[in-house]
């Protein structure tokens, strides 16, 4: 990692209006390992990072490469007590100790650079832990190597076409791997940085005042600035994830706005930007998630409907808790001969490009088949007055069967939008209620918030038995 970073020549811009050159940086994480080092801790410990996106973060995570330290990232909108039990589980050093020293230059300013290991080794340490969403159960802690993240930004910079000249807007949270993934690739690529946490109109702002050519998000946070009326002009490539599939029609509402938008794939375990969409598709084509594998040494193939996964961006295991090294039990149940197993549904476009449908967990199993939920959800918000909608499947004596929530701040009529739906789906899809919900029930995640699809299972049961 520090020689990815120091030999790119990027730069990097800061919310608190400070420019840093990649070499600089460096210098100031290299000083922060000493002040870590200081406190006790040496290679192989973890540490806790609990910062917004800014300088501290960045020069903290280039300390733990120097240092040999692993990063557990902690979502900053995790509450005291999700905090609490995450250090616990890791046994991380406590994150107001990083954070303070990270943020404070008299800590480490004056500090001798650390001496680091010779790259060779460095390369095969363990580096950064991210948390899994945990929507159904305990966040499982995914550990990755300096090889893996490092590796990866080489690739997935050159699969986004980065370039030294571009500006590179990086506001996806750093603790998770979607933000940490696009800062790392915009490095490799040599480009000008500017890191900051999401906020509709300060992000537009820097996005005019910058003339920033390619931003990473989700679908909602391109969705807030479309709505703000946002300068997107200037975006060469913007690459989103689909996580809320109500907001339809992200791609071509950026197309109209001159900003050119499509769908990726990654999750903590094979680090995100893992597959692209390619940007000279048509808006339909660029709207799919999933794409093209970034890396030319990796490789999918799709069993049972599931996708599975190999490649250099994988990651080394799942953390064990309380103090060792990897879960090897938990690790081995999620590979097959090799391959990780994703838990995801996906189709195959061909040999290099896939198609990711549904967590198969959220998948409906109905009439004896799989089906994506995003296929009934589109066909109810045709419907007039429908903003978002969310299908789970519910067991019913003859057998599972699709539940439809809306949100219709107006209001919509519950027979109509089936009907509609009986006109475009097969008879088995057709959901047999559909409810009105004010918000759908959410959970914090490193990329923003996920739907709690086990919450709308219960409420659609329920409602069902009523």
């Amino acid at each position: 990692m520090l020689d990815l970073v120091a030999g790119s020549g990027a730069t990097f811009s800061f919310d608190d209006g400070r420019v840093i050159d990649a070499a600089r940086l460096v210098e100031q994480g290299r000083r922060l390992a000493t002040a870590l080092v200081d406190t006790g801790v040496g290679p192989g410990d973890r540490v806790a990072l609990a910062m917004p996106n800014g300088a501290g973060y960045v020069r903290a995570l280039l300390a733990c490469a120097a240092a040999r330290l692993v990063a557990v990232s902690v979502n900053t909108r995790y509450r005291p007590d999700e905090v609490r039990d995450l250090v616990h589980r890791t046994g991380a050093a406590d994150p107001e100790l990083v954070a303070g020293l990270a943020g404070d230059d008299d800590a480490w300013g004056r500090r001798p650079e650390f001496d680091p290991a010779p790259a060779i080794t460095r390369r095969d340490a363990p580096f950064v832990v991210f948390t899994t969403s945990g929507t159904t159960s305990r966040p499982k802690l995914v550990l990755h190597h300096q090889r893996s993240i490092a590796d990866h930004a080489v690739d997935a910079a050159a699969a986004f076409g980065y370039r030294r000249d571009d500006v590179i807007l990086v506001a996806m949270p750093l603790g998770g791997t979607f933000g940490l993934a696009s800062l790392t690739a915009a490095v490799a690529a040599g480009a000008q940085v500017i890191v900051t946490d999401f906020e509709t109109a300060a992000t537009s702002r820097l996005i005019a005042q910058h003339r920033v050519t390619g931003v990473n998000g989700s679908d909602d946070m391109f969705h807030r600035l479309l709505e703000h009326g946002a300068d997107l002009s200037s975006i060469r490539l913007g690459g989103y994830a689909r996580f809320n599939t109500s907001l339809d029609g992200i791609v071509a509402r950026a197309d109209a706005a001159g900003a050119t938008l499509t769908g990726l794939y990654g999750m903590s375990e094979v680090q995100a930007l893992f597959a692209v969409r390619h940007p000279a598709d048509d808006a339909d084509g660029r709207s799919r998630a999933g794409g093209t594998l970034a890396s030319p040494h990796a490789a999918f193939r799709v069993v049972d409907g599931e996708l599975q996964l190999r490649g250099p961006s994988l990651f080394a295991g799942y953390l064990a808790e309380g103090g060792g090294y990897l879960d090897d039990d938990l690790t081995a149940r999620h590979f097959d001969d090799g391959w990780f197993r994703t838990g995801d549904l996906a189709a195959v476009d061909d040999e290099r490009t896939f198609e990711y449908l549904a967590r198969i967990g959220d998948a409906l199993r109905i009439g004896g088949f799989l089906v994506s939920p995003a296929e009934i959800e589109q066909v109810v918000m045709e419907v007039a007055g429908v903003h978002e909608a969310q299908v789970v499947a519910v067991d019913r004596p003859g057998g599972a069967r699709p539940v439809a929530f809306v949100i219709a701040p107006d209001g919509v009529d519950e027979r109509a939008v089936i009907d509609h739906c009986r006109l475009r789906l097969a008879r088995f899809k057709v959901p047999v209620r559909v409810l009105t919900i004010e918000r759908f029930p959410t959970t914090p995640s490193a990329n923003g918030t996920k739907i709690q699809k086990v919450r709308l299972r219960e409420l659609a049961a329920a409602a069902l038995a009523g």
